[in-house]
């Protein structure tokens, strides 16, 4: 789920009518902050869309290095990287896709929601992408998902 709270008191407070928590669906969670990459993405299911009654989607939350040389290898493959998902934003084999943020807004991981309805078709997509060829991306959790059509607001960077 990506939600848009400022800050931590927002996300709590959220959380204490998020019905997952209350009816306890949810057993965990994790906060990332986040900032979505403003790219061409395409319109997301529709509201009177059917649901898909199989996984549609692949949600990677890729973590970076923390070694002394991962920021300069994420500056290396970050050209490469945007030039790679600008055009699958447009075709809409990524859904969406950002930065994984510290507390003073260092890009330390990156979020990805790719049309990739295995774990090894989202693999062989990101075998392909600068930050797994240049050791950007060092802790990476595949979650599969299907996408349920809820009322649409364009992300960043939609047409």
């Amino acid at each position: 789920m990506v939600l848009d709270v400022p800050d931590k008191a927002g996300l709590d407070a959220y959380l204490a009518e998020e019905p997952f928590v209350v009816e306890g669906v949810w057993d965990r969670w994790t906060a990332h902050p986040f900032r979505i990459a403003p790219l061409p993405y395409r319109p997301l299911p529709q509201p009177g869309e059917p649901i898909s009654a199989t996984r549609t989607h692949t949600v990677i939350v890729a973590q970076d290095g923390t070694d002394a040389g991962a920021a300069e290898r994420r500056a290396a493959a970050r050209p490469g990287h945007i030039a790679r998902v600008n055009s699958m934003a447009a075709d809409g084999t990524l859904a969406m896709g950002g930065a994984i943020l510290d507390d003073a807004g260092t890009m330390r991981g990156s979020i990805a929601v790719t049309r990739h309805a295995t774990d090894d078709a989202a693999r062989a997509w990101m075998a392909e992408d600068p930050y797994v060829t240049h050791g950007v991306w060092q802790d990476i959790t595949l979650y599969g998902t299907r996408f349920a059509p809820l009322p649409y607001r364009p992300l960043p960077g939609a047409s």
